[in-house]
């Protein structure tokens, strides 16, 4: 038990240090917005370095050592944020903030998915990562407006401490450590239209974070709710998804078609229905992609000996897509139009429509 509460509680307090800055960025990049750019986004590149090597090397030597570290650099980061003295530190105290979730996120996902309960207790960490990703940008906005510009960095890097310090008595999970290391490009080929579904879908969240403050001009208050109701959405439909028969192919093929469906209609709903329509949108994204997230959890843990590999692979396409396609966007609708962003997006999902089928992602009946 001690080792699942670390785990679920690890994710939780990862992902709510990684939007605890989100709130209060202006203040810690000097109200320059290039900086908060980069300040943002040091966090992705640190994670996207770090996943995939962390699942290589999880599955040679075992992945409990790189989940440890994981949570001891979230809670150093969280110190070197506190102590930063110019955003040049603070981007710094991101970056490893990145590579401490990269090396968390893979190894702790793989040592899920090699649990014999693996699609229920994926069901609760994928709950608990959206959780985190709530609970730190509303709990930071809440919070600096009574205690402090500082006060949601020190809650949850005090709070980080709890898992890391139940994580030394995680124990290793069955097949590591294998003798033989894994060929990453035979995994990669073999899950492609899997992983590039991953990068669509999980980074078309981010293009809505990205866009809707500027396209709808809403306030902060209604944007971070909108947000919110997103990843509850994702929490409700990871809970649900562990109790109902998923086939990856399908599941992914009606996701898709729902999300691209959605991404267009919320251009055009702000416009002339007004935001209330969008919230409904937002929970169709958001429960479409927890219902995505555990489907491809449980086929990867069915078809592939080497569990932190094809996560590392799985979570770097999540990590690519949220920091390419936000990019993308932002280009798209900077240069020719918010129109052209959002068709732009709709497009990637019927593209993964169609690819999936190319997928040979079939479980066993």
């Amino acid at each position: 038990m001690k080792q699942r509460i670390s785990l679920v509680v690890g994710i939780f307090i990862v992902m709510a240090l990684s939007n605890a800055i989100v709130p209060v960025l202006p203040e810690f990049a000097n109200e320059m917005p290039a900086l908060q750019g980069i300040i943002f986004s040091a966090y992705f590149f640190g994670a996207f370095v770090a996943v995939i090597p962390a699942g290589v090397l999880g599955d040679r030597y075992g992945r409990v050592p790189f989940i440890r570290a994981g949570l001891v650099l979230t809670v150093l980061s969280g110190a070197l944020i506190l102590l930063g003295v110019n955003p040049y530190v603070v981007t710094a105290a991101r970056a490893i903030e990145g590579i401490g979730a990269g090396l968390f996120v893979a190894c702790a996902l793989s040592w899920v998915n090699v649990q014999p309960d693996h699609t229920r207790l994926s069901g609760y960490y994928f709950a608990a990562l959206n959780a985190g990703l709530i609970a730190g940008f509303m709990g930071t906005g809440i919070l600096t407006s009574q205690f402090g510009l500082y006060s949601g960095v020190i809650l949850y890097s005090v709070l980080a401490i709890f898992p890391m310090i139940l994580s030394f008595f995680i124990r290793e999970a069955k097949t590591v450590p294998s003798e033989k290391m894994p060929e990453i490009h035979r995994i990669g080929w073999r899950n492609i239209w899997l992983y590039f579904s991953a990068f669509v879908l999980i980074g078309i969240s981010g293009v809505l974070v990205s866009l809707y403050p500027e396209f709808t001009d809403e306030s902060p208050f209604v944007l971070g709710v909108l947000f919110a109701t997103m990843n509850a959405a994702t929490i409700c439909s990871s809970l649900i998804a562990p109790n109902i028969s998923l086939q990856p192919i399908q599941t992914i093929r009606i996701a898709s078609a729902l999300v691209g469906i959605a991404v267009l209609s919320s251009y055009f709903l702000p416009l002339y229905g007004g935001i209330i329509p969008v919230f409904v949108l937002f929970v169709v994204i958001g429960g479409s992609i927890g219902f995505v997230f555990v489907s491809q959890m449980n086929y990867l843990a069915v078809t592939e000996e080497m569990q932190g590999t094809a996560i590392g692979l799985l979570t770097a396409a999540t990590y690519g897509g949220m920091a390419f396609l936000p990019f993308l966007a932002g280009v798209v609708s900077e240069y020719l139009s918010y129109s052209a962003a959002f068709v732009v997006n709709g497009i990637f999902c019927l593209i993964v429509t169609a690819t999936i089928t190319r997928c040979r992602c079939t479980l066993p009946v």
